[in-house]
């Protein structure tokens, strides 16, 4: 927000106009009017709906697509295990395969059991629910941003219109006071905050489930990578032989582990942050937005009804620039005709 009460031209041998200063008296007042109504709180907290919007819109389609790759490829690997058991041990290991494959089998066994677990968590993760949300989201909030944010601006607004004013006085005339009472009015306010509050609507049952589901995928996802090494290891008496076992890795394992990389790759940050907010949204009072909005709303009125005041002092016996019109200039044949007819009186 610009600093009211300072103008970088005045002091320098020029009197600032009376209607300029006048303008930006209405300014710093809109500005103090923003901070008595706590407008900015709202703004702030509109701005994140926004971003929530924005999240929820996106539907973590991309990152869901991803990690669904990698889920696909660790299960039909981890299915096709047991049908590869004779190329488990690799290298120094292949003298021991048939000791050391069957225990590999059963650690991986086990693994797969665990890991159907996370498949079906991440098959109740539902992309398309939350871009749904979005959409009413978005439209409940192509009224409130708007208008909010045009009410924070407002006192810059005032304060550009005063700077002009300054530099050209002339310039008043041409302010549209009409826009900012239109804005001030807040038309759609009450119903499209009505439609954010809808939106909370059953978002619960959606939001805890998910952040669960969501949360056992990416423990998994951390830990897979250890998980794989560790059905690899090779048990008593020979563990001194796992280092070799991960230097000349199966095509299992290498397999795994490549997977598990991709894993890591992507980033579900962005999923936790719209659940979160979501829950926030579950908790917020609509009023946190509509008080200060209509709380500024009356102040500021009253601040545009005496710029509209100015502005109507600075135009011409009151006319609006639209009024202003050039008179069409005679044509040269009227003026010959009129010519005639004067000539004609005289005879």
């Amino acid at each position: 927000m610009k600093k009211r009460g300072s103008r970088d031209n005045l002091g320098k041998g020029r009197i600032q106009p009376k209607d300029a200063k006048g303008v930006q008296g209405l300014a710093d007042k809109l500005a103090e009017d923003l901070q008595e109504s706590k407008l900015e709180g709202a703004s702030i907290i509109v701005d994140r709906l926004e971003q929530l919007k924005d999240l929820a819109l996106d539907g973590q389609v991309k990152q869901m697509r991803q990690l669904k790759d990698v889920m696909k490829n660790w299960s039909e690997i981890l299915n096709s295990a047991p049908d590869d058991t004779d190329e488990f041990a690799t290298g120094d290991m292949a003298l021991c395969s048939s000791w050391y494959a069957p225990k590999v089998e059963v650690k991986l066994k086990d693994l797969f059991e665990e890991f159907r677990d996370i498949e079906k968590a991440f098959a109740k993760i539902n992309p398309a629910k939350f871009q749904d949300l979005g959409r009413r989201m978005n439209k409940a909030m192509e009224r409130i941003a708007p208008i909010v944010h045009g009410m924070k601006n407002l006192p810059d607004e005032v304060s550009d219109i005063a700077d002009r004013a300054d530099e050209r006085e002339e310039t008043l005339k041409d302010t549209d006071t009409k826009a900012m009472k239109k804005l001030l009015e807040g038309q759609g306010m009450t119903i499209s905050l009505s439609s954010l509050e809808d939106c909370k609507r059953g978002l619960l049952d959606l939001v805890e489930p998910t952040q669960r589901n969501l949360e056992k995928v990416q423990t998994f996802v951390s830990e897979a990578h250890d998980k794989f090494k560790q059905a690899f290891e090779v048990p008593c008496p020979c563990c001194c032989m796992t280092s070799y076992v991960y230097d000349q890795p199966s095509r299992c394992l290498t397999e795994l582990l490549e997977n598990a990389d991709r894993a890591l790759e992507v980033n579900l940050q962005p999923f936790f942050e719209l659940l979160q907010g979501l829950k926030d949204l579950i908790d917020l009072d609509m009023s946190r937005i509509s008080k200060p909005t209509k709380r500024f709303a009356k102040l500021a009125a009253e601040r545009v009804d005496l710029l509209d005041k100015i502005v109507a002092e600075a135009r011409p016996s009151g006319i609006s620039p639209c009024c202003f019109r050039p008179f069409p200039l005679a044509s040269p044949r009227a003026d010959s005709a009129s010519l005639a007819s004067l000539q004609a009186k005289e005879k």
